[in-house]
């Protein structure tokens, strides 16, 4: 019996303990937010010539915008998606901000690269960006498309300019 009413303290005490801590909070990409990015960066790279793909997505790798310029090749909305995605996934262990970071460690390396080729959806080019609010990764940012890769950076970092203030 003694065992008994013991046991029941220590449940009662436990449920009071859990609910008295409140619930954790966490900063997250609002749609609002990553659709005028996504805008930002085809405006960016529409003014430097370049028909491109653009992909936002949170920071659990879910799309929540993809915008495509009408003269966008085949290849550009994999290509965006690509990036962001491999941003999000290399950033957290390498502290790297963008593809074109990661791209240029990997690329040093042959095993490494065949580690990664491995891995489907990964794509070691320019034209990913973490979105980070303070030190909190929200996001990321994938622009595909243009000529030569560095400009898709230019215009996803042109894209998180537009809502920096927000962030």
């Amino acid at each position: 019996m003694r065992s008994l009413a013991t046991a029941a303290l220590i449940a009662t005490t436990c449920v009071a303990t859990a609910r008295a801590e409140s619930l954790p909070t966490a900063k997250y990409l609002p749609l609002d937010a990553a659709i005028e990015a996504a805008l930002g960066a085809l405006e960016q790279c529409k003014k430097e010539g370049h028909h491109i793909s653009v992909e936002v997505m949170n920071a659990n790798a879910m799309t929540l915008v993809t915008l495509h310029d009408p003269h966008a090749s085949i290849h550009s909305n994999y290509s965006a998606h690509a990036k962001a995605y491999t941003v999000l996934s290399y950033s957290y262990s390498s502290g790297e901000t963008t593809s074109d970071q990661i791209a240029r460690r990997i690329t040093k390396s042959p095993a490494d690269v065949a580690r990664i080729a491995g891995i489907p959806g990964l794509v070691l080019a320019p034209g990913g960006v973490l979105i980070k609010s303070g030190d909190e990764t929200v996001g990321a940012i994938g622009v595909g498309g243009s000529t030569g890769g560095k400009p898709d950076e230019v215009c996803a970092m042109a894209g998180i300019e537009k809502i920096k203030s927000r962030l």
